[in-house]
């Protein structure tokens, strides 16, 4: 074979596995005004003339196509069947439809089955349905006593420790109830499908309603928490509520995919959720929390002043597969619109993905999967 054609099939077939191992960028959502390509390349707003539309976010009540286009990112339909927004805290306004007092931000789900502005009733007070009372039991014409342990959204408190939320407050003129936190519903809540609770199990008790339940073992991001030794994470934030660590989840942490756990290994439960497991093998993976270097897997691997194994070494620009903030030049680690990890180039606005709230430019990261919500 002459040298020039050898040559030439030398270098095409370079060529070609170069272009059969190229990685494509991870992508991001883009706040407004951002440039953009497609409506999916925006967190918020449709892309316009090649930029993200410069809008802000909706608030309740505002007509709506999809979840990102509301501050509360709960795209409802109302009585009349319009997609309206919703309001924050995994509950609706006036109007929307409902079936419990508990899925009302104002504690009043009417007999019409449509949240009203009345609040819902206590106990012992006169009820025609469940959906009238706070603690969702109506028996013989009377709301039923609040069952042991925390109280739920809306029932008379006096202290924060007595509501299941943690916070005690103004319900109505003079009067204080338990309120909900912002984002999923902790355990105790009421609750109406899996979807609504940190854990992600809503379960019926013997009195009737349906509660919010947490996995069994540590507590999931998005729980209430007295410490660090309560949560998966190890991280019980200043709301008292467990918090991501940023990138990678722990052990016993809830996932969609393996990618989202340090030890790439998500693992359905009996329970019917998918939580992150240990990887093979009894070493830990880069992102995983440890004590000492010894019981980190990669060679070279260090733990570091986070806890977590690393490996030392120049950290990572925008766009590069991280496991764990200290990885990225930004501080930033979280999920692309394709959902793997990656650097970002800072926080990230209403409805980009997140996994701490340090990830978000409001701070406040909930939900699962998580996105970044309105303060």
């Amino acid at each position: 074979m002459p040298l020039r054609l050898t040559l030439f099939l030398f270098l095409f077939a370079c060529v070609r596995d170069v272009e059969l191992v190229r990685v494509e960028p991870a992508r991001f959502c883009g706040a407004d005004g951002s440039t953009c390509v497609a409506d999916e390349d925006c967190c918020q707003g449709p892309c316009r003339e090649g930029r993200c539309a410069v809008a802000d976010c909706k608030t309740e009540g505002t007509t709506c196509e999809r979840p990102s286009d509301c501050c509360s990112l709960l795209c409802l339909a109302d009585d009349a069947g319009h997609l309206v927004c919703g309001g924050a805290g995994l509950c609706s306004g006036r109007g929307f439809r409902c079936d419990r007092a508990g899925a009302c931000c104002g504690l009043a789900c009417g007999k019409d089955a449509v949240c009203g502005s009345r609040r819902c009733a206590q106990a012992s007070e006169a009820c025609a349905v469940a959906g009238d009372c706070c603690g969702g039991v109506c028996k013989n014409s009377a709301c039923a006593p609040p069952a042991p342990g925390c109280r739920v959204g809306g029932e008379l408190c006096a202290t924060d420790n007595e509501c299941c939320g943690g916070h005690c407050g103004e319900v109505d003129e003079g009067v204080r109830g338990c309120l909900f936190q912002a984002g999923c519903r902790v355990v105790g809540e009421t609750c109406a499908s899996p979807a609504d609770c940190c854990g992600g199990l809503c379960k019926f008790t013997p009195e009737g309603p349906a509660l919010c339940q947490n996995p069994p073992g540590c507590r999931v991001v998005g729980e209430r928490c007295a410490g660090t030794k309560d949560c998966c994470s190890g991280v019980c934030g200043p709301a008292g509520r467990c918090e991501g660590l940023g990138g990678c989840s722990p052990k016993n942490e809830r996932c969609q995919v393996n990618g989202d756990c340090c030890s790439e290994n998500c693992k359905a439960t009996p329970e019917g959720l998918s939580r992150c497991a240990d990887a093979p093998g009894k070493c830990r993976m880069r992102g995983e929390p440890c004590k000492k270097a010894g019981e980190c897997c990669e060679s070279g691997a260090l733990c570091g002043e986070d806890g977590r194994c690393s490996l030392p070494g120049a950290c990572r620009k925008v766009g590069r597969a991280c496991a764990q903030p200290v990885d990225c030049c930004s501080g930033v680690c979280s999920p692309a619109l394709n959902t793997t990890l990656a650097c970002r180039d800072g926080c990230g606005p209403v409805g980009a993905p997140c996994t701490r709230p340090a990830d978000c430019c409001g701070g406040t990261c909930a939900g699962f999967p998580a996105h970044c919500q309105a303060d």
